[in-house]
């Protein structure tokens, strides 16, 4: 019986590690190294880069433009002879124009928006906060990749706590059966004794290979999660419980409204929205730019024309243009800024609602969790008890096998549900932490 125990302990405990590298993982660093390894932060990053070169863009647009160009025009006159008309009645005059003819010109412009309706100013201001905006989408994520992990080393925690009771419990019911054994050989016990405490026996073995199965694809998953080949096998550190913390409701909710980061993405999409009426307002304004502009017209045909032989005018210059079509196109557009703005604090009103739901029934299971694992510790030692009682009972022929094994059961499942009931509450603290924007391992 004790070989059978120690086969099953070695399944239990993995004596397939032998043939498979492990790692040793606590909580903490399992979220660090998640973090780190995770793509749908590595994309979340790149949309911010992204806004942080959008934003840089809306800062260049108030930079003078300037522009360069230069040409060669080469044109061969199929008429040579040209008569300018006369302004005295006399003959017109004749003008001989060569038959080809060499055409070199270039010129330079410099162009700055002196005004153009705060447009630029508005649109650095929309791009800083859509900065904003995404440097708060990364963190929210990073927030739900850790939560993520966080679950799934407790779920990974919790089954390999089961394991490790299941395989206490087995080596229990082995010496009670080695001890049947010898009650049935001196006459004390029956066959029928013999047979149940063997079937109690097949049914942890089988319990066994059920929770191994499931450690497996768990272990898989969180290979996978953590970003490591996925043959690796975890060995799980102690989580540290969550349990017995005090702080009140309302000191979790007034953090979740400060902080929440999805609350504070929605407080600049109000922003933008008043930014977009502002700037469907000030269309209607004139724009004003100043810029000069140096030409070089080269007839001559030499790439450097002789003294005389060439045009360079300098132009400097205000323009001033005034769309005033936009003095009555813009209200519908103006009209669908508002609305736009309607939408968007109704958006942050059902958040702050949702945000209100989540973390009250965050704090109510994670009391509820604690009043379990009191009632369970209670259970523990009434089982504790019950299983003493009835082995004297036993031992004395005032209790069946039946009633030894119910007993022994009760407290077996009264430890599993313990560890699960502690495993719960700490899920439950991490949860809260998460309604609040502030989950750490």
């Amino acid at each position: 019986m004790k070989k059978s125990a120690a086969v099953l302990l070695f399944w239990v405990t993995g004596i397939f590690q032998l043939y498979a590298q492990t790692k040793i993982l606590n909580l903490r660093d399992a979220v660090t190294m998640g973090i780190r390894n995770s793509k749908q932060l590595k994309l979340r990053t790149l949309e911010m880069e992204q806004a942080i070169s959008q934003e840089e863009q809306a800062k260049d647009a108030s930079l003078p433009s300037a522009k360069i160009s230069a040409g060669y025009n080469h044109a061969l006159m199929l008429s040579q002879t040209f008569y300018l008309p006369s302004t005295n009645s006399n003959d017109p005059q004749k003008l001989s124009l060569p038959f080809d003819n060499i055409l070199y010109q270039s010129s330079l412009g410099i162009n700055q928006p002196v005004f153009e309706g705060n447009r630029l100013r508005y649109a650095r201001q929309s791009a800083n906060l859509l900065l904003q905006i995404s440097r708060l989408n990364v963190e929210s994520d990073k927030e739900e990749v850790a939560f993520d992990i966080i679950q799934s080393y407790i779920n990974y925690y919790k089954l390999r706590q089961n394991q490790k009771i299941l395989v206490q419990n087995l080596k229990d019911i082995e010496n009670k059966l080695a001890e049947i054994k010898k009650f049935e050989a001196q006459g004390l016990a029956t066959k029928n004794d013999v047979l149940r405490f063997e079937l109690e026996a097949s049914k942890m073995k089988l319990n066994a290979i059920e929770l191994d199965n499931n450690r497996k694809i768990v272990n898989y998953n969180l290979d996978i999660l953590l970003g490591l080949p996925d043959s690796i096998v975890i060995e799980e550190e102690d989580v540290g419980y969550k349990l017995g913390v005090n702080n009140s409701f309302e000191n979790f909710l007034e953090l979740a409204l400060k902080d929440r980061k999805a609350l504070t993405a929605l407080q600049y999409q109000l922003k933008l929205t008043d930014i977009g009426i502002k700037k469907t307002q000030d269309e209607k304004l004139p724009t004003v730019s100043a810029g000069g502009n140096l030409y070089f017209i080269n007839p001559s045909g030499n790439i450097i024309p002789k003294n005389g032989g060439y045009l360079a005018p300098f132009i400097v210059g205000v323009n001033v243009a005034w769309d005033i079509s936009s003095l009555y196109k813009n209200k519908n557009k103006l009209t669908e800024s508002k609305i736009q703005k309607q939408e968007a604090a109704g958006r942050y009103d059902m958040m702050r609602d949702q945000i209100k739901t989540e973390v009250n029934q965050s704090y109510r299971q994670y009391k509820q969790a604690l009043e379990k694992i009191s009632v369970l510790q209670d259970a523990i030692a009434q089982a504790t008890e019950n299983e003493r009682i009835m082995e004297s009972k036993f031992r004395n022929n005032l209790a069946t096998t039946t009633d030894r094994i119910d007993a022994q059961t009760l407290l077996y499942q009264s430890r599993i549900g313990l560890e699960l009931a502690k495993c719960d509450a700490t899920a439950a603290w991490y949860t809260l932490l998460k309604s609040t924007g502030h989950i750490e391992p």
